[in-house]
């Protein structure tokens, strides 16, 4: 990637001018003064109403929580990229006061929902009038078993800034400002994918040497949020650690179950395939910091113009309002591209609201895995894109379906490159890296899901854990991954880095979930493509508006069944054996 290359930043003018827009004060006033009419107007009284009234009052609370998402998003995104601004800082800590505010007063109107006599909640579910929210409606009756009083309600979204939300952000700001010998973390975990193997361990053990520096402070933080979970879920009578994630999944925990057995059955496939990179690399035993890096030689290095042309030729190629779609995210600066010191690290897309454009961050460093990311957040960006026919209520989509736009674009590059690359090294190091990819998305996330049972668990049971017993079952579920394949000492202290443990407790079995799904999907695709875009730009566009097994069954996919998800991993098997069969005949023509 050239160095003078102009990366990028977004233009967030669809929300605010700068965080010293005057407009945010009074836009957060007028909100909250709507919050407190809303509160007027409907508190005792959703008992009264009728079908029509119902639909008023939803259609106003929309366009508050509209508001209030339009606030806190902003500031959100700013300090995503400027972590040090204290300007920014103090926005974000006022936009979320004002979100709790806010929230906080709406509480009310679930809860009279749901004492609503069962005979007419449901008739409200069913009523056509109501039709667009039927989905919605149909979601609160299902947490009525798990909702406390409207005080109780409040004194937990209240004390959240305080308990878990005041950790998070103490760890996001740590993370945003440390330094690895004055590394930032994004740099210095990029170096663990280096193919020189000495800075490869030089970057694992300057890494490892950064967590076990704070190792005290985050295994409080962990603790801390472990235990909040706890309490929350003890008063809203969840009685396992899981249950709200997958209530708010739309799966149950049968479904979960089946496919963390299936993925466990297949670790041997993840065995298998290191043992092969291992004699691949000439090596007698991989070492941790050499998972993820460039098993084949090549310098191939992409510009951000380069990238866009080929991720625009691939989506194109699937459908021109892919095409379309993303061209929009590169032609009206909806992307921020560029590695800034401050700025989060990683990848996201934000969808904000229906009326807004999503917009992307990513850290575009021109090397293949940043092409894929880009492909991989254009697609949720696509899908967001999609979903804006939605009102607020059924924009977004739980976890179980959140990677599948993404995950699937990430497919139709890979495909697009695959079929162009005639190197057979270049094709070679693509398959290996693509399947790294998803052995990372499948096997990993799901050894740290079950990490995640471990250690609440374990908290449940016996209290406080210590930093030695945090260590000691994350060694032992990456072993149980890897094998005899892998040698994982060293790393030991890395859960203490990742945020999805902290911020959306039980989120990343919702990647394996994506990935099998979008393998399953894909091969439809292939199989036969012109039945399957207009389906699939459909399911798209629905949002959270049914449940995702009533979304997916036009695709005729049981996510109960077992065979299902040993059809994703069988395809995974497929790519390994196209990966060897390139190294044979790489191997044939030296």
């Amino acid at each position: 990637m050239p160095k003078q290359e102009k990366l990028p930043v977004w233009d967030l003018s669809a929300l605010y001018k700068s965080v010293d827009d005057p407009k945010i004060k009074s836009d957060a006033k007028k909100n909250l003064v709507d919050a407190q009419k809303f509160v007027k107007r409907y508190k005792n009284q959703v008992a009264k109403l009728d079908a029509k009234q119902l639909l008023a009052a939803l259609k106003l609370g929309e366009s508050i929580l509209q508001q209030t998402a339009k606030l806190g998003s902003f500031a959100y995104l700013g300090l995503t990229v400027d972590s040090a601004n204290p300007k920014i800082n103090v926005l974000y800590q006022q936009m979320e006061d004002h979100a709790t505010q806010v929230q906080s007063s709406f509480i009310f109107f679930d809860l009279e929902i749901m004492e609503l006599p069962a005979a007419r909640l449901q008739k409200f579910i069913n009523d056509p009038v109501l039709k667009n929210y039927k989905h919605f409606l149909a979601n609160i009756a299902k947490m009525k078993p798990h909702h406390l009083s409207e005080e109780e309600e409040k004194i937990f979204n209240d004390k959240a800034m305080t308990s878990s939300g005041a950790f998070n952000r103490l760890f996001d700001q740590h993370f945003a400002s440390k330094k690895f010998k004055g590394q930032p973390l994004e740099a210095v975990t990029k170096q663990m994918n280096l193919p020189d193997r000495k800075a490869r361990r030089a970057a694992a053990e300057t890494f490892t040497a950064g967590l076990l520096e704070d190792a005290r402070m985050l295994t409080l933080i962990f603790n801390t949020i472990i235990k909040d979970k706890a309490i929350g879920d003890k008063w809203h009578k969840f009685t396992y650690p899981e249950q709200a994630r997958h209530l708010s999944n739309e799966v149950d925990q049968k479904m979960v179950e089946t496919m963390t057995e299936v993925i466990s059955r297949n670790y041997k496939v993840v065995e298998d395939f290191y043992l092969f990179v291992a004699k691949v690399r000439e090596l007698p035993k991989l070492k941790v910091y050499d998972r993820y890096a460039p098993i084949a030689k090549t310098d191939k290095k992409y510009s951000y113009e380069q990238a866009k042309q080929i991720i625009l030729a691939a989506f194109n190629k699937f459908s021109p309002e892919f095409g379309r779609i993303a061209k929009e995210f590169f032609d009206k600066n909806w992307i921020h591209a560029p590695v800034l010191a401050g700025k989060q690290g990683g990848a996201y897309c934000a969808g904000i609201t229906p009326d807004v454009h999503p917009v992307i961050l990513v850290n575009f460093q021109g090397l293949n895995e940043s092409v894929q990311t880009l492909a991989h957040e254009l697609g949720h960006g696509i899908n967001d894109y999609l979903m804006s026919k939605q009102t607020l209520f059924n924009y977004g989509v739980p976890i179980t379906l959140a990677e599948t736009a993404s995950v699937f674009c990430e497919m139709l590059v890979f495909d697009d490159l695959k079929e162009k690359t005639t190197n057979p090294q270049e094709k070679f190091a693509m398959y290996i890296q693509k399947i790294q990819g998803i052995f990372a998305t499948v096997f990993r996330q799901t050894a740290m899901h079950k990490f995640e049972q471990d250690i609440h668990s374990l908290q449940r049971q016996k209290g406080e854990l210590t930093t030695e017993e945090f260590k000691a079952l994350w060694i032992k579920r990456q072993n149980e991954m890897f094998g005899k394949s892998l040698d994982n000492s060293g790393s030991e202290l890395w859960w203490s880095y990742i945020p999805h443990f902290l911020h959306t407790p039980f989120y990343v079995y919702g990647y394996a979930f994506g990935e099998l799904l979008v393998l399953s999907l894909y091969a439809q695709y292939k199989q036969d493509p012109k039945p399957f875009v207009p389906k699939y730009l459909e399911f798209m566009s629905a949002g959270s508006s049914q449940s995702p097994q009533e979304l997916l069954r036009p695709f005729g996919i049981n996510l109960s069944d077992r065979k299902f998800w040993e059809g994703g991993i069988n395809i995974i098997k497929e790519m390994i054996v196209e990966a060897k069969l390139i190294y044979s005949q790489i191997k044939k023509n030296r």
